[in-house]
């Protein structure tokens, strides 16, 4: 038997115990070491399921057993063992729909995936129907246990590397992913990523922190992080952020000031916005520079927003290059391991604070109560 924190109504999460099943063919069984908790997770667990479910996709595990036919090998042909702590991608291609097979399965195109730990209506998908005398399956980081499915892939965490660091691969993904899309060809004159740049990083949270680092190793040459919360612009200022800017002080016309006063009048050369405002893509527009870059990744959940945008002045007249980001493929995940295992940069500083497997109620308080990161961990 094994235990898990299942998602069973708004706000209502229930202590179980599951049966230990067995390690799926070409799969494998995994005990949760960590889970990083995130935003999307607070938000589902204010909603009611359409199925009970365990939630959890920031998934960090101990190899427990490999399944038949596993070819014990991770995404980077590294060997695996069992009791090797692996880092997972949540996301498991269908491999035969059409954007498989135009895109390739590392695309994140997929129109059928499987994703562990959220619920297949959240990305567009047929909502999970309650099955009777069907034991739960351990799909989640939630549970002390997951069953990975094939085609899952794996990274091997060092030994260096602690669990509950491992766990923000995934959101170190997104921020990967987010910085990776600003690039244009070596030499272009539209580029934004460079040591004379200026950056705004708007939102102060795992995403908006996690962008701000990456930003530094990739030799942005100016960051900047705006944001509301007193404890998350408390750690900005201690990961050595250019500037911090405290929404509650600067209204939205001031902060466009703050940047069109530091960059000559310009505005900012990229504006990444990491909030889950709407209204802050209005906003990233009106920082960033005439063949400036903007790149949306904060509002994936879909909103009747109301914001007034104008295409022609806002996008078109000063060519602004306007990218949106949902999902990362695999690759921003290898490009995330090797930061992390990389050393000197302040990731630990991230996390506030990691609570057990028993205490989950004390850990989604913690991060809808300002944290930038908490932690599930053994």
């Amino acid at each position: 038997m094994t235990s898990a924190n299942v998602w069973v109504g708004k706000n209502r999460l229930e202590r179980r115990s599951l049966p230990l099943p067995e390690p799926p063919a070409q799969g494998l069984l995994l005990e949760v070491t960590a889970n990083g908790i995130c935003g999307t997770d607070a938000h589902l667990i204010g909603q009611d399921p359409t199925a009970p479910m365990i939630l959890g996709h920031e998934i960090v595990g101990r190899i427990v057993a490999f399944g038949p036919g596993h070819p014990q090998v991770d995404a980077e042909d590294q060997p695996l063992c069992e009791g090797d702590t692996v880092a997972l991608f949540p996301w498991v291609p269908c491999l035969t729909c059409w954007s498989c097979r135009r895109f390739g399965p590392g695309a994140t195109t997929c129109a059928e995936p499987f994703v562990y730990g959220v619920p297949p209506e959240a990305i567009g998908l047929t909502p999970l129907s309650a099955a009777e005398d069907v034991p739960l399956p351990l799909t989640g980081g939630f549970g002390r246990h997951l069953a990975v499915r094939q085609g899952t892939y794996l990274w091997r965490v060092p030994e260096s590397l602690s669990p509950a660091v491992a766990s923000l691969l995934d959101p170190l993904a997104v921020a990967v992913r987010s910085v990776d899309l600003a690039r244009t060809a070596p030499g272009a004159w539209d580029e934004v990523l460079t040591p004379d740049a200026t950056a705004v990083v708007l939102g102060a949270g795992a995403i908006g922190l996690l962008t701000s680092l990456v930003l530094r190793q990739v030799g942005v040459g100016t960051v900047v992080v705006s944001g509301s919360r007193l404890g998350r612009l408390s750690v900005a200022r201690e990961l050595g952020i250019d500037r911090v800017m405290d929404t509650g002080e600067l209204g939205a016309d001031e902060r466009r000031r703050v940047v069109h006063d530091m960059t000559g009048g310009r505005g900012a050369d990229l504006v990444i916005d990491a909030t889950n405002s709407p209204a802050a893509l209005g906003e990233a527009l009106g920082m960033v520079r005439r063949l400036g870059t903007v790149i949306e990744v904060g509002n994936i959940v879909p909103a009747d927003s109301g914001i007034t945008l104008d295409p022609a002045r806002d996008i078109c007249q000063r060519s602004v290059r306007l990218l949106g980001v949902s999902f990362n493929p695999p690759r921003s995940y290898t490009e995330g391991m090797a930061l992390l295992s990389r050393g000197g940069i302040p990731f630990e500083r991230l996390i506030a604070r990691s609570f057990s497997f028993d205490d989950i109620g004390s850990a989604v308080e913690a991060l809808t109560g300002g944290a930038v990161k908490v932690t599930l961990t053994a």
